[in-house]
């Protein structure tokens, strides 16, 4: 029996909108999804972490910082013991500024040089004999081969000076870059060994790394030193980045290329460890 016109025109009213709703669903989806494949979740990482270790075995004298506290290149971190060699370096002083002998010996090769020549005027003139003109030569090169030796020492009271100075400099362990100090190690009294030679954590936060991890396709759009936005949602910010490297390897078991982006932060307004995306559009 063929059911009335009305009842099938309301019928259709009642489910017109029922599709509509399910065909604007399974297209948003669909946008979603199309979005979605071109963009990759990632996290923020300090650009380096170092372990800085102590060239030197000894007891820690002194630990300049503590965690948190931001250090610039080259400046104090931690100064091994150097009571030791700061005594060795007073007397080192002592004998590098010492110049009696170099003086002592400059009078002697004065004195000789007088001789020689007064004795060459007497030979001149029949009242000297060649050896004493021979023997005053002798006693000047004598004097000349002691002043020599004398300044050659007081040389080497200089080297020995500088040695035990740079043995301090060597003692006192100093930022190898600008960053931040996480974890410190080892503090004032302990010992430190080549077997455990490491006494803080510093990490460089300018700029951040951030890895994302993309389909090969995606991946393959993408070349080192592209500029690209990476987006933080969780803030409402955006951050500039460049890529600094793409693995040349596929991830067997996920398809995905790993994509590793640098990003500026000179006034630190992004952490270590954010979440974030990267959009390949």
């Amino acid at each position: 029996m063929k059911a009335p016109s009305f009842i099938v025109r309301q019928f259709s009213a009642r489910l017109r909108p029922i599709v509509l709703t399910i065909t604007l669903a399974i297209l948003i989806g669909a946008t979603s999804a199309t979005r979605t494949t071109n963009a990759s979740e990632g996290f923020t990482e300090p650009y380096r972490t170092i372990h800085v270790a102590a060239p030197e075995t000894g007891i820690i004298g002194q630990t300049f910082v503590e965690e948190g506290s931001v250090v610039r290149k080259g400046a104090p971190l931690v100064q091994l013991n150097v009571d030791l060699q700061q005594a060795l370096l007073a007397i080192a002083e002592t004998g590098k500024k010492e110049r009696g002998r170099v003086d002592s010996a400059q009078a002697e090769v004065s004195l000789r040089q007088y001789t020689l020549t007064a004795l060459e005027e007497l030979r001149s003139s029949g009242h000297a004999r060649p050896e004493e003109l021979e023997r005053a030569r002798a006693d000047l090169a004598i004097a000349q081969g002691q002043l020599t030796s004398a300044r050659e020492q007081q040389q080497l009271k200089q080297l020995e000076y500088e040695s035990i100075r740079v043995q301090i400099e060597r003692r006192t362990v100093r930022a190898p870059l600008e960053g931040v100090v996480t974890k410190v190690l080892k503090h004032a009294g302990e010992f430190t060994s080549p077997n455990d030679p490491n006494l803080l954590i510093l990490v460089q936060l300018d700029p951040l790394y951030a890895t994302f991890d993309f389909p090969s396709q995606e991946a393959a759009r993408v070349s080192v030193g592209d500029a690209v936005e990476v987006e933080f949602q969780e803030i409402g910010k955006q951050a500039q980045a460049v890529v600094e490297y793409i693995s040349p390897v596929i991830d067997a078991e996920s398809g995905t290329v790993a994509i590793k982006v640098r990003m500026p932060n000179p006034s630190g307004a992004l952490q270590s460890g954010q979440a974030c995306s990267l959009n390949t559009r």
